[in-house]
């Protein structure tokens, strides 16, 4: 069996392949990236689920989590529970498997709307080489289980729409309302607003012949499942904690209104977000251009609706964040899919017009120019600062070149499929050499000191943690440390919080947060003090609250107090004397 035969017309050499290419975009040195808020929220909450045993009532240091649904962090809890919760890597691989899961959901979608294979490898290779979904695959948030959940559900029901078997109907749209439940207790409504409605409003506005009918008592039981699933846990949280989750409800909805407030027009900038898909992504969107040459007009128009509608159904909404975008690369890669396969059929039967050389020209040129330009930006980016090794440097520049003169072969003999594998190529090579080196770029600051080393300080994992002074205790530092971490707001509540010796953490010193009258109370023994910011000082995102003293506290008992006051009597005679 070649290559060719592989590319064309084997399933299952499709599968091996999106296999291999996720395990290196997903999985591997997927711990090459320092936690970010979102994943500390959940590794911290699914640490505390272990240790604490609160898998229903979740908490995050310590208080009440109840603004998302759990399942993500119930997976992640079972792999740190496995692996433990240091092991950055597997508390990250749930992410990769479903960031998998959703490139083949991809594959077979586009089986299910087509029964093209070509296309189906297509779109799932250009969504599997999408910048966003590799970054959301590879960091532990739940975006990508739930957009990857509802992709599952979205390729069923339409496959439930397309075939009308009445014995499969039954077992399919229960399938689909497992899924459509999963997603919901991944984050809620967001995949449903974001994925599933766009989908039904593109697939009605095309495809409008569907009776829905004739489907409305396996529909039932499919939103019976679906509610099932998704509704048992905040049902049971209003019951137990009612004022507590009717709170987290008012502050989410106000949150969509007034945080992080940008323009309607911010996500109109979405096929960046694709990587180096971008330019394939723009081009697709020449309606005038497509409609008038492409063969399958009617899929061209449910990807262009699909995309279409939810780029603006997330514009409405007044909070918007780049990963919010992650919905649109889905429709976005069925879109730039049907401009390679347009372009494919229009070279092979030498039916191209000026129009298709063009833009064929722009997207293979852009490429070849990043191509040959990259180990030019890894030069001085890399391994002018010493960050990447001569040898990784050479092979990465020698693989980087060969692919931009493969690419030029491909502008020659206008091979479509050639280009797509290159540029899939490319962004694997980038995979493998660029991101074990990522970490000098990422870390900037010459003072960083990590302070997950107190996790190593044996002495200190006995005691409570408490932060102390005027800033805040970030989430990110909670995960680092290992433990919970209390707040003790010294103005309002002098007294200390516990008798034994505990642990204190504070932006500022803690000699001088402490008052005169706290200071005759304790010892005060400074463990170290630490810099958890990746900025340089002076850059905007360096911040005081990352950097962090660490300090013992320990009351003094009755008799300590004595002996001090003693020895602070007799040195005062001792100076009076000589005096």
């Amino acid at each position: 069996m070649n290559l060719q035969s592989i590319l064309d017309n084997n399933r299952y050499g499709h599968a091996i392949l999106l296999i291999i290419i996720c395990y290196i975009s997903f999985f591997l040195f997927n711990d090459e990236f320092f936690v970010n808020i979102m994943e500390a929220r959940n590794f911290v909450t699914a640490r505390e689920m272990i240790e604490k045993g609160n898998w229903l009532v979740p908490t995050m240091n310590g208080e009440l989590r109840l603004a998302k649904p759990p399942l993500p962090t119930w997976i992640t809890a079972i792999f740190g529970s496995i692996f433990g919760m240091e092991n950055l890597s597997m508390l990250r691989f749930p992410a990769g498997i479903m960031g998998s899961l959703m490139v083949l959901f991809m594959y077979q979608f586009t089986l299910s709307l087509n029964g093209n294979k070509i296309k189906a490898l297509t779109n799932s290779l250009i969504l599997v080489s999408s910048f966003y979904v590799l970054y959301m695959s590879r960091t532990g948030t739940w975006d990508i289980f739930c957009h990857s959940f509802m992709l599952g559900a979205i390729w069923i029901i339409h496959s439930a729409f397309k075939n009308h078997n009445c014995k499969s109907l039954w077992i399919k749209f229960s399938f689909a309302g497992v899924l459509l439940g999963l997603s919901f207790l991944s984050k809620g409504p967001v995949a449903f607003f974001a994925l599933l409605l766009p989908f039904l409003i593109a697939y009605f506005t095309v495809y409008r012949q569907i009776n829905l009918k004739q489907y409305w008592q396996p529909i039932a039981l499919c939103l019976f499942i679906f509610a099932v699933i998704s509704f048992w846990w905040p049902v049971f949280i209003s019951i137990v904690h009612a004022q507590e989750a009717a709170a987290v409800a008012k502050l989410e909805s106000g949150s969509w209104m007034n945080r992080h407030v940008r323009p309607f027009y911010y996500y109109w900038n979405f096929p960046i977000q694709s990587g180096v898909w971008t330019m394939a992504i723009f081009t697709s969107l020449l309606f005038p251009y497509a409609i008038k040459n492409f063969k399958a007009k009617e899929e061209y128009k449910f990807a262009l609706i699909w995309t279409l509608s939810s780029v603006i159904l997330l514009s409405l909404i007044p909070e918007k964040k780049d990963r919010y975008l992650l919905p649109v690369l889905i429709p976005g890669a069925l879109l730039a899919g049907q401009l390679f396969h347009h372009l494919y059929l229009a070279f092979k039967n030498e039916s191209a017009k000026k129009a298709d050389h063009i833009l064929f020209g722009i997207n293979l040129w852009t490429i070849v120019t990043v191509a040959f330009a990259i180990p030019v930006v890894a030069f001085f980016m890399f391994q002018q600062h010493k960050l990447m090794s001569v040898h990784a440097f050479t092979i990465f520049s020698i693989f980087s070149e060969l692919i931009a003169m493969s690419l030029v072969i491909c502008w020659i003999n206008r091979n479509v499929r050639g280009m797509v594998l290159s540029t899939t190529s490319l962004f694997l090579i980038v995979v493998i050499f660029i991101i074990p080196h990522t970490g000098g770029i990422l870390n900037r600051n010459n003072h960083f000191k990590n302070i997950a080393e107190v996790r190593n300080k044996k002495e200190l994992q006995e005691y409570n943690y408490y932060s102390i002074g005027e800033y805040d205790f970030r989430i990110e530092l909670v995960y680092e440390i290992g433990k919970e971490v209390k707040h003790w707001d010294i103005k309002s509540n002098p007294e200390l919080p516990e008798k034994n010796p505990f642990v204190v953490l504070s932006t500022e010193n803690p000699k001088d947060i402490f008052t005169k009258s706290h200071m005759s109370k304790i010892r005060l023994d400074i463990i170290d003090q630490y810099d958890n910011n990746r900025q340089r000082t002076g850059k905007r995102r360096n911040k005081e609250c990352f950097k962090k003293y660490v300090s013992l506290v320990s009351p003094l008992s009755i008799s300590d107090k004595t002996l001090t006051e003693v020895t602070s009597v007799e040195m005062n005679k001792s100076k009076d004397n000589g005096n």
